[in-house]
């Protein structure tokens, strides 16, 4: 790629970059109304970024009248972003060009759940993981973590599922690896790689609901997401849905991530089965109850078992409740369901799809597309990288 070492007049090449990063192929002329920019300047500008190979013409779109306008868009692989995702243990580490595309990933177990094993294991296999790049990144890398994370500071405020709390990992990996960090709720991550290149990209208003282990949101408007005072607007999973419920190890009763996640449906199929309950997973006494996982469940209740489909539904309805009240809200055009859960079943997909368009408000869910997530584990990391580029695109030298 050449080198272009030109003075940026008035942002101009940050802002368009930026606008195709949100937005993806543009005209000359949405590129003007979008930036505030003016003919002249986007004109001027655009062809210092072909010539630097950054952007390029792409097929045309006919407008609704006269010539057909010719897009701009980022060129593929031309510049290389790094993100992470921490999930279960394990480290999902990508590599992605502007547009999304995948250049390298792998996956780090990790051996534990400290913090210290969690932030180590990452530093030892990015050194060899970026060594293995032909083209050299972007010294930037987007974190998706666990929990509530307070993204103008860079920390954890808290992980209760794994005991995290007030956790500086962006000060402690940016300490180790001398690299601009940025981290983000890895399901509002998720969400992010779904608006820009999975199923949202064609949608404004955008719900994303990740359901695991834990649940979180992402809330997009004009496809941005919405990230509140600190950047927890979307903690979904401790929204309360059952005042007598059980206790979530955030301090409340009846959060939706004690009654709607993978862990919850496990300890109530395990519940149903010491109960005398039988079910076609779990068809000798002799087997461990411990070994049923979320995964088996969905199986089972996509596949009719009876036991597996009450304890699906149980669990599915309790987050259709909280996807009707946020229709009343935020009146999306889509809510996309990503995690393990969703897809493991879909059973589950199905009865939280139905509950919800019985409790919304009937003219804002009428026309509510409930879909499920395109990207797999990867879309963590490539969410969590594009918001990295997002924070610190103005200070990239492009």
């Amino acid at each position: 790629m050449k080198n272009n070492t030109s003075y940026d007049q008035k942002g101009s090449k940050i802002n368009i970059i930026q606008a195709l990063l949100k937005n993806g192929p543009m005209s000359r002329i949405e590129l003007t109304r979008f930036t505030n920019l003016s003919r002249a300047t986007i004109s001027a500008t655009v062809a210092e970024l072909m010539d630097s190979e950054l952007v390029q013409e792409t097929s045309s779109q006919y407008s609704t009248g006269g010539r057909p306008a010719t897009l701009i868009n980022l060129t593929p692989h031309s510049r290389v972003i790094v993100g992470a995702d921490y999930s279960n243990q394990t480290w999902t580490l990508g590599a992605f060009d502007l547009l999304g595309n995948t250049v390298k990933e792998v996956t780090i177990p990790v051996s534990d759940s400290t913090i210290e094993t969690v932030i180590q294991s990452l530093v030892t296999s990015l050194e060899h993981f970026i060594d293995q790049l032909v083209e050299k990144p972007i010294e930037l890398i987007g974190l998706g973590m666990p929990g509530l994370v307070d993204v103008n500071r860079g920390v954890i405020v808290s992980a209760s599922n794994i005991g995290w709390y007030n956790v500086e990992i962006v000060k402690k990996i940016k300490e180790r690896m001398n690299w601009e960090v940025v981290a983000i709720n890895r399901h509002r991550a998720r969400g992010l790689a779904e608006c820009r290149f999975g199923v949202g990209k064609d949608f404004g208003e955008i719900v994303y609901i990740g359901i695991g282990t834990g649940i979180a949101a992402g809330l997009f408007h004009n496809r941005q997401i919405l990230f509140g005072a600190i950047g927890g607007a979307g903690e979904l999973g401790h929204i309360t849905v059952d005042p007598n419920g059980p206790w979530c190890p955030c301090g409340n009763n009846g959060c939706l991530q004690q009654l709607a996640t993978s862990s919850a449906m496990e300890q109530e199929l395990r519940r149903m089965l010491r109960s005398g309950k039988v079910s076609s997973i779990y068809p000798d006494s002799s087997y461990d109850l411990q070994l049923i996982k979320s995964a088996d469940i969905g199986k089972g209740a996509d596949e009719g078992d009876q036991l597996c489909m009450e304890v699906v539904e149980k669990a599915a309805t309790y987050l259709g409740i909280a996807m009707a009240n946020l229709i009343n809200i935020v009146n999306p055009e889509t809510i996309i369901l990503g995690g393990t859960v969703p897809m493991e079943s879909e059973y589950y997909i199905k009865v939280a799809t139905d509950v919800m368009h019985r409790r919304a408000l009937s003219p804002l869910n009428s026309n509510v597309q409930v879909l499920r997530a395109s990207q797999n584990d990867l879309g963590g990391a490539l969410g969590a990288a594009n918001f990295a580029l997002d924070q610190h695109v103005g200070t990239i030298s492009f």
